[in-house]
């Protein structure tokens, strides 16, 4: 059988595990597109999914949500896609009826899932995608830097739930790659002073080249100070643990916003009487369809700078070392790249 007719796939096992296995590629129906995956971010949702921290999909189960590529073979009801496009994947898949689908709010139909997390994902050499699903990527823009639209669009779509005036004072707690992209997209949302709140000094310094007024590193043996409590007019708790959301709560003013974005691995206490007596507006945020076209303008125009946060990259048949370095080197790693093509460098 020839080879172009199979498609390698890396399946998450069990507890920690991940295996190759090899299956017939499948035609699309007839609104799908068959993508060839080019580019995968390793998430640390794909890790905690697989200590099982997480409860989505059930192994065996290709992970992989940050997903680009190229249109390979498209079904025929297929009117937007032409073979050789390059794309990105938007993973959340709703039912398409319900009120929430209509009006363009898939991320609240109640029956929705992710491609990666509850269907099969992209650690797959080939995958069949939902034509709506896409997105075209701009020549500017390379397979590496889109395969991170995914986790900027999620930002984005917070950003937009806050009501930020220009000169607002602003925190970001977490120095991971959403907090990263926080801090960018609150200078460019027109925030004044913004302050990156971390414990990783590498993390804390490429938060100031990426706009960061002020960072401060809460390891042991380093004494930055906090923000004043009650200076902040925004706090975006980028961490989720009850100790970055008590912070939150500290630091916000009267009448502030706390933007929540960090997923507790389990319950947590809050501090429900501060936030009444303070009237804190507390704000929860996930997926975000309609701002897709939006994150690959800002990725094009270098409004939100992706590369510095990419560190380190891995070849598609690497995966699992890709996988075990991300859950043994998390303080070096930002953000790791696999790659199913030769690695592409955006154009200039």
């Amino acid at each position: 059988m020839n080879d172009e007719t199979q498609n390698l796939i890396w399946e998450w096992t069990g507890y920690n595990e991940v295996q190759s296995r090899t299956q017939t590629r499948q035609s699309p129906d007839s609104d799908q597109v068959e993508v060839a995956i080019r580019a995968i971010g390793i998430c640390g949702t794909d890790l905690h999914i697989m200590s099982g921290h997480a409860e989505f999909g059930k192994p065996p189960l290709p992970l992989g949500h940050e997903l680009a590529g190229v249109v390979v073979r498209i079904g025929n009801a297929v009117t937007r896609w032409r073979i050789g496009d390059r794309v990105c994947i938007d993973p959340l898949i709703g039912c398409g009826t319900c009120e929430a689908c209509l009006s363009g709010n898939k991320h609240r139909c109640p029956d929705a899932g992710e491609i990666g997390l509850h269907f099969p994902g992209g650690w797959q050499q080939y995958m069949l995608v939902p034509q709506l699903n896409l997105y075209r990527l701009p020549d500017s823009v390379s397979f590496e830097e889109a395969s991170q639209a995914e986790t900027l669009h999620c930002c984005l779509g917070g950003i937009d739930k806050l009501e930020i005036r220009l000169g607002m004072d602003a925190t970001v707690i977490g120095d991971g790659p959403t907090g990263l992209y926080y801090v960018q997209l609150l200078k460019t949302a027109g925030a004044g002073r913004v302050t990156l709140i971390g414990k990783r000094a590498s993390r804390l310094e490429l938060g100031r080249l990426l706009g960061a007024d002020e960072t401060v590193n809460l390891s042991p043996s380093f004494s930055n100070d906090i923000p004043a409590m009650e200076s902040q007019d925004i706090v975006i708790d980028a961490a989720g643990t009850e100790a970055s959301l008590q912070m939150g709560i500290e630091l916000l003013k009267r009448g502030s916003q706390l933007l929540l974005f960090g997923l507790p691995g389990a319950p947590i206490s809050v501090d429900i009487q501060t936030v009444v007596m303070k009237e804190l507006k507390l704000l929860g945020t996930t997926n975000a369809p309609h701002v897709w076209p939006r994150v690959l303008k800002m990725m094009a125009t270098g409004n939100v700078k992706v590369k510095p946060l990419i560190t380190h990259h891995f070849r598609f048949e690497q995966l699992v070392e890709a996988v075990e370095f991300a859950c043994n080197q998390s303080d070096e790693i930002i953000k790791i790249i696999v790659h199913n093509d030769p690695i592409e460098e955006a154009k200039p």
